[in-house]
């Protein structure tokens, strides 16, 4: 059987929480193969500020070499050469003929409204999702959510131990701009590459 975990977004740029919450689901679920998915462009997110996929794809890179995690995080451009609007039923329906089973990785940020995507009862049928910790969601909201996703939708949902971080790209990119360190966010390899590229400023 041919297991995948999915972690998608617009990794603009990719740091950390991202590392991190990849990194639990791969552990805790022994799942094999994480792709990370860069988005080409997002339907629910102002993609003015959205660099260059190439960009986005080498710091990709970069952290997981640099997290020695090549053997089992891998990028993925299935959405990337899709081109267009990125819809999460897209990347599962590209992805259902190849794998015998799907975790889909989110935060309880998106958790919240996920019902809310395109098409949500489509890719909800066909992958488990892994949530982890993310925004200030109480457990009474999560809950209820996780009662109307699985009510209406038969979503599958498992949580992931792993602590919650207040780390995001938008912030990091307005502290990049604003001149202050991000060392502690994101891997020294892509904070190197931002530079040298000068992006986000």
């Amino acid at each position: 059987m041919r297991i995948v975990g999915v972690l998608g977004g617009s990794f603009n740029p990719i740091h950390n929480a991202h590392l991190q919450i990849a990194e639990c689901a791969h552990m805790q679920y022994n799942i094999p193969e994480i792709l990370i998915i860069p988005t080409a462009k997002t339907y629910y997110k102002n993609n003015s500020e959205l660099i260059n996929a190439n960009y986005r794809i080498d710091m990709i890179n970069l952290a997981i070499n640099e997290i020695n995690a090549a053997d089992h995080l891998k990028v993925s451009c299935i959405d990337i050469d899709r081109g267009g609007i990125t819809y999460t039923y897209d990347t599962i329906n590209d992805l259902k003929d190849e794998y015998d089973k799907i975790f889909f990785i989110i935060g309880t940020d998106s958790l919240m409204y996920i019902d809310k995507w395109m098409n949500a009862g489509i890719f909800l049928r066909e992958c488990t999702l892994l949530v982890g910790p993310r925004g200030s969601h109480s457990k009474e909201e999560i809950d209820k959510q996780c009662d109307l996703l699985q009510n209406d939708y038969g979503a599958v949902i498992k949580f992931l131990d792993t602590e919650l971080s207040p780390i995001s790209s938008s912030e990091i990119r307005k502290m990049i701009r604003n001149k202050k360190s991000v060392k502690t966010m994101l891997p020294d390899s892509v904070l190197q590459y931002i530079i040298k590229n000068r992006l986000y400023i």
